[in-house]
């Protein structure tokens, strides 16, 4: 499927004019030839900084433009240079007392053309220098060098707050020299790019793999590995990273991480790969004083990112932080003392296969019974075909939603010998206590009733009436919406005399009786009848709780099972 971009001009025009208009009066947009510079630039600042590269790297490096960044950006069309008259152009337009700085990325088409447009420059009395980034690891060192990648938004930044403190032209070389020889980028990519027009992607990476030192041109890497846990992959990276900067991190004021989206991953997903790398850091001594991600050199929509380490001089620490009046750069801040990176660390795969699902991190609790444990991990198994199912009918993370809320319920076992009135009030603590969304707490509401029936040795068919009543006092729903109130409403009135078989079969056929409905409540709701055919998750995940329970009193529901075994998928 092609992506969206207009047929009418080229996407690179596009993008400078949107971030252009994005910039209001602090960027100004020339149309031939194309460049955006800024027109409010610190008095303080003696050398203008002109940088720019093909489209597709967005925001980098029109987002950049601005007080406190660049003085000019300079785009070419889709992963291809910019040539040396919007260069020479752009330079001169913006060109100060103390000259002008180029930061160029290692690429062939760029140095040529921001080469030839320093000797246009020079031709006209305009002193120039240049900045080369080349901070790719991916990249086998030889005639070319690295590739520069995403250590230039870095650059951009330092140098864009230094040169508005004034300094020189020479001095702001010597800066960014030393700031790129102590940055090293690494590159990793789960699916390749779809270009502008194409209705298909640039390469092919198969499932459960991944290329390990991609470009952002779209390179696809030199080596492919198997997908590895994030923790191992973050390892790996920091370790490269951290072993092409030993001497330089052995003598500096601590590190700064930047982990760079190449246009196809969600912020959350950047966020946890992140605080792995962080954890990574940590866990070889090394002190993280600067830590932040986001998508600012990117790919297209390549599914990937890279981590970007440096050794840091304390001196960078006050141009790192400083604040800029651009679109787009970063503006992270320093790390507290006594920051632990640690502190949210899960359960690692490892850790689960050794203490199964019984063990909880909560100080003090007790080990669950065999059956919580077989609910827990239950639900914890049917997580991914729930959320397939959701995907389709509602926003695809009921699975998930329940088998974190069973776990929740972990930390309020009452031990190994418990009884099912219990364990049935620790799943009612957990769903309730512990879990957000609509579905965790309508479960625990639900579970709270069976609770107490059981509790009073009532039967468990009374407490899911009782179930099915409060759930309609709670969240409004009544048979028919498309929610759990379908097979409660079906169990209470199936006519058994217990939780029995007939009694979890009428709840199955509740169930099943949803994918005929359009969703009155919940996130169904929304999708009208594009949900039909489809059963809702929730009402499938509460008639597989119910049949566990009835398990747990000692039922035969067998039969059962296998029907929610065939529906699930």
């Amino acid at each position: 499927m092609p992506a969206f971009y207009s047929d009418s001009a080229s996407p690179s025009f596009y993008a400078l004019s949107a971030i252009a208009a994005a910039a209001g009066d602090a960027v100004a947009l020339s149309h031939d030839p194309y460049f955006v510079s800024a027109t409010k630039p610190a008095p303080e600042r003696k050398v203008a900084l002109v940088s720019g590269g093909g489209a597709g790297h967005e925001p980098m490096h029109a987002g950049f433009v601005g007080r406190g960044g660049l003085d000019a950006a300079v785009p070419g069309e889709v992963f291809t240079s910019p040539h040396s008259r919007q260069i020479f152009e752009a330079s001169r337009a913006v060109a100060k007392s103390g000259g002008v700085l180029h930061i160029v990325k290692n690429y062939t088409g760029d140095c040529i053309n921001f080469n030839i447009a320093a000797e246009r420059l020079a031709a006209e009395g305009i002193e120039s220098a240049q900045v080369l980034v080349d901070d790719d690891l991916g990249t086998d060192s030889g005639a070319v060098g690295r590739r520069g990648i995403a250590g230039t938004t870095l650059v951009e930044k330092v140098l864009g707050a230094a040169a508005d403190k004034g300094l020189g032209l020479a001095e702001l070389k010597e800066l960014g020299d030393a700031l790129v020889a102590s940055t090293r980028s690494l590159s990793v990519a789960r699916r390749a790019h779809t270009a502008p027009g194409a209705r298909h992607l640039a390469f092919d990476v198969e499932e459960g793999t991944l290329e390990y030192g991609v470009g952002i041109h779209g390179e696809s890497a030199k080596e492919t590995i198997s997908q590895p846990t994030l923790a191992e992959l973050t390892s790996r990276m920091i370790g490269e990273l951290r072993g092409a900067l030993a001497e330089k991190l052995e003598r500096s004021a601590g590190a700064l991480l930047f982990v760079n989206g190449l246009g196809g991953l969600a912020p959350l997903e950047l966020l946890h790969i992140q605080a792995a790398a962080h954890e990574a850091l940590v866990d070889v001594g090394i002190d993280v004083r600067v830590a932040f991600s986001g998508s600012y050199t990117t790919a297209l929509d390549m599914a990937g990112f890279s981590i970007t380490l440096t050794a840091l001089e304390e001196e960078w620490l006050e141009y790192v932080c400083a604040p800029h009046e651009t679109t787009a750069l970063p503006t992270p801040r320093l790390i507290p003392e006594g920051f632990d990176a640690r502190a949210g660390r899960e359960t690692t795969s490892e850790d689960a296969a050794s203490d199964e699902v019984s063990a909880d991190s909560s100080a003090g609790a007790k080990q669950p019974s065999p059956w919580l444990s077989r609910f827990v991990e239950t639900l914890e198994d049917s997580r991914s075909a729930l959320d397939e199912i959701d995907q389709k009918a509602g926003d695809g993370d009921v699975g998930t939603n329940l088998a974190n809320a069973a776990k929740a319920t972990l930390a309020h076992a009452s031990g190994q010998d418990a009884d099912l009135a219990a364990d049935l009030n620790s799943i009612a603590e957990g769903f309730l206590n512990d879990t957000g969304g609509s579905s965790g707490p309508l479960f625990g509401i639900a579970f709270q009733e069976i609770a107490a029936a059981a509790k009073d040795d009532r039967s468990l068919l009374e407490g899911v009436k009782e179930a099915r009543a409060a759930v309609t006092r709670v969240g409004g729903a009544e048979p028919g919406d498309r929610t759990i109130v379908d097979v409660l409403d079906a169990v209470a009135n199936s006519g058994a005399g217990d939780l029995d078989a007939k009694a979890i079969g009428a709840g199955i056929d509740g169930a099943e009786s949803t994918k005929e409905m359009s969703g009155g409540r919940g996130r169904s709701s929304y999708l009208g009848d594009r949900v039909l055919g489809t059963p809702d998750p929730g009402a499938l995940g509460m008639a597989l709780a119910l049949a566990l329970v009835a398990e747990a009193a000692g039922t035969n529901v067998e039969a059962e099972r296998e029907r929610l075994a065939s529906l699930l998928g």
